[in-house]
């Protein structure tokens, strides 16, 4: 259940911020290079053993990986002169002055010197590290009216292949951002009173029931934590998004009916407006939504989940009533630089 904030799209300036570059859409990492890094300064901290043989299969399970990355680790490693080859499969850990013996031990994050319990790797596909420069980037756009997404120029703007631009694509469409059909362009906005007060309506109707149905199965320590957070003297407003989307995604997913998790997702046009609104006009924490959250957070601490499904339901009701006024002051901004694989459609 945890969120990571995005930057503001105003600049100090209360403009609109440039473009983001493609470096910000997430460093690229290589499996070989972190496999490499953390066998190294486990073997010159002197957390592995001199002399212990490894072998590309165990410490690729260790890992999470394939050989390929752990072979091109070893053969880094070796070049630096921290392992070594002897008469037999696989290498020598053997840091600098050390003429260690083999040391056939078993293989596991502790025999590594990996002072984490699970030394998996996870690295982003290309499709999840532009994922979230591409969701800002449309969220932003659709506020001031209708648009073209193209795809050679967002591959050219993110460095990735056209399989990661349509996977990230095909996410935003799944959350009803953007719009596509077999003949068509990836087409985003305009964003409109009509659709937003849609999409509340249908919010209304559905997530209560999914928390009612979620509830039960959320994680109490998970739950204590967003009452922490809501109770805190520090909350500030990205801190609110955060428990926001916790609250109107998180929570609601925790069931077994798969058409009305699809059917939440194609309807999130009002936490993007209020997202917007929020970051756009720098707003103060409003302690009525704070209180709003506390109550439907608190009811689920207690176990009271027809409370909470109400207390959402009341929430759902009063944020319709802050949207249109929300909507207007975000439709007299001047529109921001867009990256160039945004056309606008005239």
């Amino acid at each position: 259940m945890k969120t990571a904030p995005r930057s503001s799209p105003l600049q100090d300036s209360g403009q609109p911020a440039a473009a983001a570059s493609p470096a910000d859409a997430g460093p690229r990492e290589l499996r070989y290079d972190v496999i490499r890094n953390r066998l190294r300064q486990a073997i010159l901290d002197g957390r592995v053993a001199a002399g212990l043989v490894l072998l590309e299969g165990p410490v690729a399970k260790v890992f999470g990986t394939s050989r390929v990355p752990v072979r091109k680790a070893f053969e880094m490693l070796h070049d630096e002169d921290l392992l070594r080859k002897f008469p037999g499969r696989g290498y020598l850990v053997a840091p600098p002055g050390v003429e260690p013996s083999p040391q056939r031990l078993p293989i596991d994050e502790a025999a590594l010197g990996l002072d984490v319990p699970d030394a998996t790797i996870y690295i982003p596909s290309e499709s999840e590290r532009i994922y979230g420069q591409l969701e800002q980037a449309i969220s932003t756009c659709v506020v001031f009216g209708h648009f073209r997404i193209d795809e050679t120029r967002a591959t050219e703007h993110f460095r990735v292949n056209r399989a990661a631009v349509r996977e990230a694509l095909g996410r935003l469409v799944d959350r009803g951002l953007v719009e596509k059909n077999v003949y068509s362009s990836w087409r985003a906005g305009p964003l409109t009173a009509r659709a937003i007060s849609q999409d509340f309506e249908l919010r209304l109707l559905l997530a209560p029931e999914a928390l009612r149905l979620s509830g039960p199965k959320l994680d109490p320590a998970a739950l204590a934590g967003l009452r922490r957070e809501l109770a805190a003297e520090a909350l500030d407003m990205e801190s609110l998004l955060a428990v926001e989307r916790k609250i109107h995604v998180d929570c609601l997913a925790h069931h077994q009916n798969v058409k009305l998790h699809r059917f939440l997702k194609l309807c999130e046009l009002p936490l993007i407006v209020n997202q917007l609104f929020c970051r756009m006009f720098r707003q103060p924490v409003n302690p009525v939504v704070v209180a709003e959250y506390a109550r439907i957070v608190g009811n689920l601490c207690d176990g009271r989940f027809d409370q909470a499904a109400e207390a959402l339901a009341d929430h759902l009701r009063a944020a319709g009533k802050r949207a249109p006024p929300q909507l207007k002051a975000l439709a007299v901004l001047p529109e921001p630089p867009l990256p160039d694989y945004v056309v606008r459609i005239v």
